[in-house]
């Protein structure tokens, strides 16, 4: 390439360079400079964007929370107000550690017993009532499911039916008196 010699080579060089190549390569660069300056420049001179400046930086610096703010404007105030934002998160990282978190095989046993302990439900006295609504409801699943649903689904339509007519029972005492 040759250099140009004269004001008037230059300008005509000048006519060749595409100058929107430039700014397309600039402005995405200096954008978030230019939006966290701006923030910076706000929450200095704003009380109102102050406030909103340290509750980004303290909300921020705890790890289960995001705010979904952009980039720019958290580093901005996290530099504006980051005394504050670190007390805080000194204080979190202490309530963490004395945080006693139970292992996974802890929280399964602790769910297996709650789930696997059976609910004794106090069955209702065996009156007339009850025991004509047991011998419609057990007759009622012996017509509506064959033989071959009947034993393992029949326990269960029969609760269901006694709980439709408005008795309390559960599954162990109809497994047991009927199956």
């Amino acid at each position: 390439m040759k250099l140009p010699e004269s004001k008037k080579d230059f300008d005509k060089l000048m006519e060749n360079v595409d100058f929107t190549r430039i700014l397309q390569i600039t402005v995405p660069i200096l954008q978030p400079v230019i939006i966290g300056g701006l923030w910076l420049l706000f929450a200095k001179f704003d009380k109102r964007a102050d406030a909103v400046s340290k509750f980004i930086a303290i909300a921020e610096s705890i790890p289960t929370i995001d705010l979904n703010l952009p980039k720019p404007v958290v580093l901005a105030s996290l530099y504006h107000s980051i005394d504050d934002a670190l007390v805080i998160l000194q204080d979190v990282i202490k309530f963490m550690k004395d945080l006693d978190i139970p292992s996974a095989p802890e929280i399964i046993d602790a769910a297996k017993e709650e789930i696997l302990d059976p609910i004794i439900e106090p069955v209702q006295e065996a009156s007339h009532d009850f025991q004509k609504a047991l011998a419609d409801c057990a007759s009622n699943a012996r017509k509506s499911l064959s033989y071959a649903y009947y034993t393992p689904a029949g326990p269960l339509w029969i609760v269901s039916c006694m709980t439709q007519k408005g008795f309390n029972v559960n599954l162990k005492y109809v497994k047991d008196k009927l199956f």
